[in-house]
C-alpha cells in the first residue's frame, strides 16, 4: 500500500518522559520520608511493588549497583539511551554487563518484537527486574492523506508460562521485579524455540500476545543462572 502522505502525530507527554506513577504533593515545605516501605521478595504478595499510588515526595541516596560475581566474562555496554530507543550498536538477544552512569552496573538481555501493522514491543530482561513498553502505530485515511499516529505504552502486567501452570505479575510503568520464582520460570524455557509472553498496558485490560526470540531465551540462561535475591529495594529506590 502506497502512502501519498505520512504523518506522524506523538503525544506531547511522550516526547518530554512525562510518566509517572506518583502523585506529587501540592506542599512544596514538607517532604515526607517514606524510607520505611520496602519491597517483597515474596511471590504470593499481591501488593503492586512498582507503583506507590498514594505516596508524597521522598529524597533517598542509594549506592550505585556492582556487577554480581560471576559474570566478568559478558562484554560490557555503556549506556548512552533508553533501551527503548538505543543506540545502532545496543545489541539485542545477547546477555550483557551494562554500565548505567546512573544506577551502576547490572546484567540483562535486550530483546524486541514488531507485531504485524508496525507496533513494537520492547523488553530488557534483567537479573533484578523487568522492563516492557513499546507503541502502538495506528493508521487511518482523510481524503488522499494517510496518517500513522503512534502511541506509547508501558505494560502493568506480565503474564509468563511455567510448564502446566503460568505467573502473573503485577507491576507500574513498564517495571517488574524478578523473584526466584520468576528467574526460574524464565531459566526453565526451551531454548530450542521461541517463547511467548502476554502482557496488559494501563487502563486496557487486554492481554497483547508477544513473542520472545530464541536467541535472548538461551540469553536467559546466562543472565538467571545460580540466582539470589538482592537486598530488599526501597520503593523510593525504583524511580519509575
Amino acid at each position: 500500500m502506497k502512502f501519498s502522505k505520512l504523518i506522524f502525530l506523538l503525544p506531547l507527554g511522550a516526547l518530554l518522559g512525562l510518566t509517572a506513577c506518583v502523585n506529587n504533593n501540592t506542599d512544596t515545605k514538607k517532604i515526607e520520608d517514606k524510607s520505611s516501605l520496602s519491597l517483597s521478595n515474596n511471590a504470593k504478595d499481591p501488593t503492586n511493588i512498582f507503583c506507590g499510588r498514594n505516596r508524597k515526595s521522598s529524597i533517598t541516596r542509594v549506592s550505585k549497583s556492582i556487577l554480581p560475581a560471576g559474570y566478568n566474562d559478558l562484554e560490557d555496554y555503556q549506556l548512552t539511551a533508553d533501551f527503548r530507543r538505543p543506540s545502532k550498536k545496543y545489541p539485542f538477544s545477547k546477555a550483557l554487563a551494562f554500565n548505567d552512569p546512573v544506577f551502576g552496573e547490572s546484567v540483562a538481555v535486550r530483546d524486541q518484537n514488531f507485531v504485524p501493522g508496525g507496533t513494537k514491543v520492547s523488553s530488557l530482561w534483567g537479573r533484578d527486574s523487568i522492563a516492557l513498553g513499546g507503541y502502538w502505530v495506528y493508521t487511518y485515511a482523510i481524503g488522499l492523506t494517510t496518517y500513522a499516529s503512534l502511541t506509547p505504552f508501558e505494560a502493568n502486567i506480565l503474564w509468563i508460562p511455567d510448564g502446566e501452570s503460568f505467573l502473573v505479575i503485577q507491576g507500574c510503568n513498564g517495571r517488574f521485579t524478578v523473584t526466584k520464582e520468576v528467574a526460574q520460570a524464565l531459566l526453565n524455557m526451551d531454548d530450542s524455540k521461541n517463547a511467548y509472553i502476554r502482557f496488559s498496558t494501563e487502563g486496557t485490560g487486554s492481554a497483547h500476545l508477544s513473542e520472545i526470540g530464541r536467541e535472548t531465551v538461551k540469553a536467559w540462561k546466562k543472565v538467571y543462572a545460580n540466582w539470589k535475591p538482592n537486598r530488599p529495594a526501597k520503593i523510593e529506590e525504583i524511580g519509575f
